[in-house]
């Protein structure tokens, strides 16, 4: 395997969970926003080049590394340079993500980057047959077996825990909160965000218990989602899927929107935790309750999908660092 670093910002937390646990040789540098930043990134890179790393691989192109990244390959011509992609087609609505969006275009199709990754299939086909050199990347985690903490105490209440990371419309936030209320005998555990999920729910009188996840980290989340029988994180646009794989390898079962390439249609694991209605809240209460009356049934059909699905992430990954 060539050698490699994998470098990220910090501007996308919940993404730095899951691409940390998936490259081990990563390392945090700053958002360019300053000729500091800029110089401090560039010593960086020319400390790992001197070391013999012969490949770099961007997580996402954030706001100033344009620049960095085609001085880096004017500098080094024989460096590889690719980025992963963390964005959506869908969230090219937001400002900072198209143009960003538009910029690693750019720099694939003047060859100044060797390759993108896809963490959504369609996405990499679509990119694929407009002739840009991409791949599809697997997501994947696995949980340091330090943090598989016992989960809940057992109890007559069925803790609900709805954990989104950001607050921002296409995390399907009220649209979840809604389910606890149609579940009988539950209670809301919930990442509080903003002061307005707060009302919502005492409007709504769904009994709720709120935290804060200060730290976007895994022992943080960890910790909170432990509270919990089953999870839900029905975002409208997930591309990575932070919560449910810490809930599933903590053995919660944890309902996801139909906005992964993480099963195929055949998977029996899929008729228990995927649903095809984000935004519907009494489909999605039915669910939790079905999820309840199978837990362990959906935890075991995890840990046999898992064991396969590892061997093939792992390859994956190792394919697109070696090509």
């Amino acid at each position: 395997m060539e050698k490699y670093i994998l470098l990220y910002g910090d501007k996308k937390q919940e993404d730095n969970i899951c691409i940390k646990n998936m490259f081990s040789n990563n390392l945090q540098i700053n958002l360019g926003w300053t000729d500091f930043d800029y110089n401090a990134n560039m010593k960086v890179i020319d400390e790992k080049v001197k070391n013999g790393i012969n490949q770099i691989i961007f997580l996402g192109l954030e706001i100033g590394w344009n620049k960095l990244i085609k001085d880096v390959k004017k500098k080094y011509s024989n460096l590889k340079i690719k980025v992963i992609c963390n964005t959506s087609d869908s969230l090219l609505y937001y400002e900072y993500e198209r143009e960003n969006f538009f910029e690693l275009l750019e720099l694939s199709r003047g060859k100044i980057i060797d390759e993108i990754g896809f963490f959504r299939k369609s996405q990499y086909e679509v990119y694929s047959s407009l002739g840009y050199n991409c791949s599809y990347l697997m997501q994947n985690y696995n949980l340091d077996e330090k943090n598989k903490i016992t989960s809940k105490r057992e109890n007559n209440t069925i803790d609900i825990g709805i954990y989104p990371l950001n607050y921002v419309w296409d995390k399907n936030i009220f649209n979840q909160l809604c389910i606890a209320k149609f579940v009988s005998n539950s209670n809301l555990n919930y990442n509080r965000l903003d002061e307005r999920m707060e009302d919502f729910l005492v409007t709504m009188q769904i009994r709720s218990t709120p935290c804060k996840i200060e730290r976007i980290d895994e022992q943080s989340i960890v910790k909170e989602l432990a509270k919990n029988d089953v999870l839900v994180s029905t975002s409208f646009t997930e591309y990575m899927h932070p919560i449910f794989w810490l809930g599933m390898e903590l053995g919660i079962p944890c309902i996801i929107g139909n906005t992964s390439d993480l099963f195929d249609e055949n998977d029996e694991i899929r008729n228990y935790i995927v649903t095809e209605a984000e935004d519907n809240a009494i489909i999605n209460s039915e669910l939790v309750n079905k999820c309840i009356d199978n837990k362990k049934k959906i935890i075991a059909l995890y840990k046999t999908w898992k064991e396969e699905y590892d061997k093939k992430a792992k390859e994956n990954i190792q394919s697109f660092i070696e090509k």
